[in-house]
């Protein structure tokens, strides 16, 4: 390679880049040719890993991957403009994940990007996503800027993810094969990708630091606790674990401070006095003024996870008293239903609300939400508690917000004189049910994440705020992540209540029938002076009906029947018309058939693939918590 031909590449390559842009490109070249003895003209292949290898990496990058899942998916949706696809890679380089149209995935492939590629600079020269994880900052490479000439037709936009020791871990890249992209064109895309990738570091730094204390700062006190604020770790002994890439920049301030006392001047239990500690992961009402060593003030707040209060204050003298979660519950309570899934969403949902995790339930309309809902509170809060459940979708819009968050006296025409403190003060000391959360308008979803980040209430009309302490389970039966795409739904809102998922399985699904079907005749029947069950025949036939109404079907269904089951026996004749003509009653019985060649046709499937869960429900197209779903459905176990 010639050094006249190498310089005027370069010297065009950056004429329309700004200083910091032109310092890393030039270095990236000169790493690429010095250091790794690239070529600019030198055809490579690209470099795939096994797909064996490639899940082996997605494994060991922790929650990395299954965090980012959807993330990465909402920022493809984000993207207008056709022709750009996105990727997710490891701290190496290598691509975890793709999102891109179907139409384009060819041009990408050929390129080399696709999961598996390595886009190191050692090995692709100057890269978006390599050139990112050594400059560690957003970075655009446009065209000619990378190094190697066989990448010249692409254009990559790429932000870094940062674990809380500082490192980065992971690279979010857009990139596009078109020609009539302009640098200038990137600039949105680059703004764009480095909030995705900011809200990544946020979703990592609080699953990985669930144990420590998290102090928020922020030089202006209204930003604590918000999406703005920094974040550091602390453990027990006043030690710095971890914090954010926001909260480094003011560790770096303080001289590098590496605990509470260099930063601020006072010990661990200091800091607790000074801020305080809120009940589980709630947050003090307001934040408040910390000096900081070497001049200057900050506003914090302390957030710490109930099971680590104990560690943390047993050195004061005058601990908070608060009954624990499990002493406040009913521990003798159980949910009634007796399918697998269910049981087991119904225990991994109790333990999460307990530690006051928020959970988001997401279920066809009518397969049981709300009753789970209330017995996860049970469970977790106490039946005696209070526990407020709101249909976001039957509330009008022009009431919704007066509903959920309370009014002055007078505030507006029809406003109680004496006013109203909201539905969202009732659920003070228990559980908030927000059901069809999805259908909530965007400007009492605003207000809501207020709520759920100050952990006070401002009713419409005053200016005084009500501090609330409640646990939250939402639940929605439309994809909120493309509601954030369609612009229906806050983003930020949507990372607020999904502190975990649970989707519950349709009727259809679930392999408890008989005994949901006794337990509601129990309750139906306890109006009608005596006990009503169904014959055999009926129950088959209610096994082999898909329940497109799912739960709330089968209670109309059973309703109708007693009323005709004089004799306490359900019969056929007692059903109503429109079940038998949504069923196809031939004598025989198509529908148990059906669901018999299925279990004989899942059976084979997984015998194929020795069982292996992960690659039966990629033979299928299904998800591994729908294959389970079914194994539990046809009673399939692996015989011994």
């Amino acid at each position: 390679m010639s050094g006249n031909h190498y310089g005027g590449r370069i010297e065009a390559a950056l004429q329309l880049s700004g200083v910091a842009q032109n310092r890393a490109v030039l270095e990236s070249w000169q790493r690429c040719e010095q250091r790794f003895g690239l070529a600019h003209d030198t055809l490579r292949r690209p470099e795939v890993m096994p797909e064996s290898q490639t899940r082996q990496r997605r494994d060991r990058s922790g929650r990395l991957y299954h965090h980012a899942h959807d993330l990465v998916r909402t920022l493809y949706r984000k993207i207008d403009a056709s022709g750009y696809a996105v990727f997710l890679t490891d701290n190496d380089g290598v691509i975890l994940d793709s999102v891109a149209a179907h139409t384009l995935l060819p041009s990408f492939r050929t390129n080399g990007l696709l999961p598996g590629a390595v886009w190191s600079e050692e090995r692709e020269g100057t890269n978006g996503i390599g050139t990112c994880i050594v400059e560690g900052r957003p970075i655009t490479i446009h065209k000619d800027e990378h190094f190697l000439a066989q990448h010249a037709v692409l254009t990559c936009t790429a932000a870094p993810v940062f674990d809380p020791e500082g490192q980065v871990c992971s690279v979010l890249d857009v990139s596009a094969v078109r020609d009539d992209i302009k640098r200038t064109d990137c600039l949105r895309v680059r703004s764009l990708i480095a909030d995705y990738a900011d809200a990544l570091e946020r979703i990592l730094f609080f699953d990985e630091c669930a144990s420590d204390l998290i102090l928020h700062l922020h030089p202006d006190a209204q930003h604590v606790g918000s999406t703005r604020d920094a974040l550091i770790s602390i453990g027990p002994d006043g030690n710095i674990r971890g914090a954010t890439s926001t909260a480094r920049r003011l560790l770096a301030a303080a001289d590098n401070a590496r605990d509470v006392q260099s930063m601020f001047g006072f010990d661990l239990d200091g800091l607790i006095t000074t801020l305080g500690v809120g009940e589980g992961a709630s947050t003090s009402a307001s934040a408040k003024a910390l000096p900081v060593n070497g001049g200057g003030l900050l506003f914090g707040r302390v957030t710490l996870p109930e099971k680590q209060r104990r560690k943390f204050i047993s050195m004061r003298p005058a601990p908070l008293s608060r009954p624990s979660a499990r002493s406040a519950a009913n521990e003798a309570c159980d949910i009634p239903d007796q399918d697998p899934v269910i049981r087991r969403l119904y225990k991994v949902g109790s333990k999460l609300l307990s530690n006051r995790i928020n959970v988001l339930m997401s279920g066809e309309t009518g397969s049981g939400k709300e009753h789970m809902a209330r017995a996860i509170h049970a469970a977790a809060v106490g039946a005696r508690k209070p526990f407020v459940a709101i249909n976001c979708a039957a509330l009008p819009e022009s009431l919704i917000e007066s509903e959920l968050f309370g009014h002055a006296g007078g505030a507006f025409t029809g406003a109680a004189r004496d006013g109203f403190g909201g539905r969202i003060k009732q659920a003070d000391g228990g559980t908030l049910f927000l059901d069809e959360i999805g259908d909530m308008p965007l400007s009492a979803q605003g207000r809501l994440l207020r709520v759920l980040e100050q952990r006070t209430v401002e009713p419409l009309g005053s200016t005084k705020s009500v501090p609330v302490n409640f646990r939250l389970i939402c639940a929605s039966n439309v994809d909120l992540t493309r509601a954030v795409a369609d612009g229906k739904f806050r983003e930020d809102l949507l990372y607020r209540i999904k502190g975990a998922r649970l989707s519950l399985p349709a009727l259809r699904e679930r392999s408890d029938l008989p005994d949901l079907v006794a337990r509601l005749l129990r309750g139906i029947s306890g109006d009608m002076a005596g006990d009503v069950r169904c014959s055999d025949d009926v129950l088959e036939l209610l096994s082999r009906h898909d329940w497109p109404g799912n739960i709330r079907e089968l209670v109309n269904v059973l309703q109708y029947a007693c009323v005709f089951a004089e004799g306490g026996l359900i019969l056929r004749s007692h059903l109503p018309d429109d079940f038998h003509e949504a069923i196809t009653c031939d004598p025989n019985h198509a529908g148990s058939i059906l669901k018999r060649a299925e279990a004989d046709a899942l059976r084979q499937v997984l015998d194929d693939h020795r069982w292996h869960i992960c690659k039966t429900a990629k033979a299928l197209g299904i998800s591994r918590n729908t294959l389970y779903r079914k194994m539990d459905r046809f009673d399939i176990r692996r015989e011994a």
